[in-house]
C-alpha cells in the first residue's frame, strides 16, 4: 500500500533528520546525555520516523495508487515462466 507520495515523504523526513543529526555531531556543539546519544546514532529514531511517515501519508493518499496495482505488480514479480 506504499503509494509514491509516501514514500518521498518518508525518505525527504528520514533522510532529511538523519543529515541533520551528522551535521549536529560533526559541526555543532560537543553534546552530553541523551542528545548526544540520539546525533551519534540517529538511525534508532531516524528509520522509525520515516517509516511512520510514509505509513501516514501513504494512508492519506491511497486514492492515488492506480486500480490496476496488483496485477501490475504480479506482472513485474512473477516468475518469468508463468509469462503474465
Amino acid at each position: 500500500g506504499l503509494t509514491d507520495a509516501g514514500a518521498a515523504a518518508g525518505i525527504l523526513v528520514g533522510g532529511g533528520a538523519a543529515v541533520t543529526a551528522v551535521l549536529i555531531t560533526v559541526l555543532g556543539p560537543p553534546l552530553t546525555g541523551w542528545p548526544a546519544t540520539l546525533t551519534a546514532q540517529p538511525a534508532a529514531w531516524t528509520v522509525p520516523l520515516a517509516f511512520t511517515v510514509m505509513v501516514a501519508v501513504s494512508l492519506a493518499t491511497r486514492r492515488r495508487a492506480p486500480a490496476d496495482i496488483g496485477r501490475t505488480m504480479l506482472r513485474l514479480h512473477a516468475p518469468d515462466t508463468l509469462r503474465l
